[in-house]
């Protein structure tokens, strides 16, 4: 399951992206502005291996203050070459 995760902390707090990285599990993460201040992309067996492991592993890092899990409805890979634009119609030049 992939899911991607979304992280407020405390206000002011330092950035967490470089920790998130070595949790097991986590494919990317990010340092953002806006409503949460960390964005995570993560990858786990079954849903419960989300909650219970990672999402409980980032919560737990100080300054944490909230961390949503967003579960994909399918993961990145399968939907690679699904969509409308990544394509190349058919009259273009590879």
């Amino acid at each position: 399951m992939d899911a991607y995760v979304l992280i407020q902390t405390e206000a002011r707090g330092e950035p967490l992206a470089q920790r998130l990285r070595g949790i097991p599990g986590v494919l990317s993460a990010e340092d953002v502005r806006g409503a949460f201040d960390a964005v995570v992309l993560a990858r786990t067996g079954p849903q419960q291996d989300l909650l219970d492991g990672i999402i409980g592993q980032i919560r737990s890092l100080p300054g944490v203050t909230r961390a949503l899990p967003a579960p994909l409805l399918r993961s990145a890979s399968e939907a690679l070459g699904d969509g409308p634009f990544d394509r190349r119609p058919e009259h273009v030049a590879a």
